[in-house]
């Protein structure tokens, strides 16, 4: 019997049990990780409601997060439950929220920090770890991201931990909170339905500019996009932030299309965007694509930059 080992764990609710020799034991405990545990978590995820307790997770200002052997998550979000979140990777735990934008990917990582860590305070280091744990690519301007999440209501100023290095720190609000657990990933919110020729349309054309993002184009200095009330001046603003960035000043339809939906999060569609083109021919100069025979591309003339200066005066933000 000496060669008999027996093992038993619990995550959270779920007990582990198993007894036989070592070889054994190691293929059930294998088992038991990669297919009885995901499908036992989302079913509680999917069931449970309940929040944490305020002792289940250890207390530890600005504690590391632990990229630690994780199961493979189901498909709905995994909200504050009885999981073990010290066996979920960030990377893991993000997996079935689909994609997220740097906005998103900040807040929910936060979050992650606070449900497993009990950090309920973070900086801007934080957030460069956040990026590294969670395989992204690292965001050139984190201190515009926390601005941004801070002008929407979902971070807001907190004092810093005790221990930590001066600086700057920011925590969740209610709304933060509720903004995640509120959240439908992008594939199952019935956008695509909504905006489905738009959609179509962006994923078939690869656009120049689907390797930027909105750190790139500092849209800080701009008026935000969305908030313009017409078609023609979201447009001709995101043509103008893109251009005065140097980013380029050429822009297909498509182009276009791209840029409102996924840096600047406009609905739009491509019938509304040519119509902008042709009730205003005046303000572009347009020109075939080189890249493709039945498209034509345009750029701002000095009238349309203009235009743009105009609207950045109007909304209160110093000419650039």
């Amino acid at each position: 019997m000496s060669d008999t080992l027996k093992l038993e764990y619990k995550v959270g609710a779920i007990e582990f049990k198993a007894e036989g020799s070592a070889d054994a034991v190691e293929q059930q405990r294998i088992n038991f990780m990669e297919s009885v545990l995901p499908a036992a978590v989302d079913a509680m995820t999917r069931t449970q409601a309940a929040p944490l307790q305020g002792n289940y997770i250890e207390s530890t200002p600005q504690a590391p997060m632990l990229e630690a052997s994780t199961a493979k998550g189901g498909t709905a979000p995994i909200q504050a439950s009885e999981f073990d979140l010290s066996r979920t990777s960030l990377a893991s735990f993000l997996k079935s929220y689909g994609a997220l934008s740097d906005q998103d990917f900040t807040l929910f990582a936060a979050h992650f920090d606070e449900l497993k860590n009990g950090t309920t305070a973070f900086s801007v280091e934080n957030v460069k770890q956040y990026y590294l744990e969670g395989r992204r690519a690292a965001y050139s301007n984190n201190s515009e991201l926390l601005r941004q999440l801070t002008k929407k209501g979902f971070i807001m100023d907190a004092p810093a931990p005790e221990g930590s290095k001066s600086g700057k720190y920011y925590m969740l609000t209610d709304a933060g909170i509720s903004y995640i657990k509120e959240y439908v990933p992008k594939e199952n919110n019935g956008e695509k339905k909504l905006h489905s020729k738009a959609r179509k349309t962006a994923s078939k054309t690869a656009s120049v500019y689907a390797t930027i993002n909105a750190d790139d184009l500092s849209i800080g200095k701009y008026p935000a996009v969305k908030s313009l009330s017409g078609a023609k001046e979201q447009v001709i603003m995101a043509m103008y932030i893109v251009t005065n960035e140097g980013r380029g000043e050429w822009f297909t339809v498509d182009d276009i299309l791209y840029l409102l939906i996924n840096i600047f999060e406009v609905p739009a569609n491509v019938n509304t965007i040519n119509g902008v083109f042709k009730r205003n021919k005046s303000m572009f100069t347009a020109e075939q694509d080189p890249s493709n025979k039945k498209a034509y591309r345009r750029k701002l003339l000095s009238g349309a930059k203009d235009y743009a200066k105009s609207l950045i005066e109007n909304n209160g933000i110093a000419k650039v």
